[in-house]
């Protein structure tokens, strides 16, 4: 798994009383022996303005979302590798270069 990828998982809700599938964008795998995966959510709910922590994404055949969509950077979850439901596709070059961006700002 590689900075950037999009899957499909189950998403906790921030109160942990649900999952929603939802796609996300992979940071990492962690390095120990699971090899979990480390990941940002995306939602298709777009609001008018974007934080300097979101990025907007267009459905394209790079990324195969269905939908008008936002990557919450800051939205970060870590879950077991075998909870991915699905490959989905992959950050534009560009996209991923603002994702990895926006990461480094968060922990600076």
């Amino acid at each position: 798994m590689k900075i950037g990828q999009i899957i499909l998982i189950p998403v906790p809700f921030a109160d942990l009383t649900n999952k929603k599938v939802r796609p996300a964008v992979i940071i990492t795998e962690t390095k120990d022996k699971y090899k979990d995966l480390v990941v940002s959510a995306i939602s298709s709910v777009v609001p008018s303005e974007i934080s300097s922590r979101e990025i907007s994404l267009s459905p394209d055949n790079t990324n195969n979302l269905r939908a008008d969509s936002i990557i919450k950077v800051d939205r970060i979850v870590t879950l077991k590798r075998e909870d991915k439901i699905a490959d989905l596709g992959k950050l534009s070059n560009k996209e991923s270069a603002r994702f990895k961006v926006i990461l480094t700002e968060m922990i600076d």
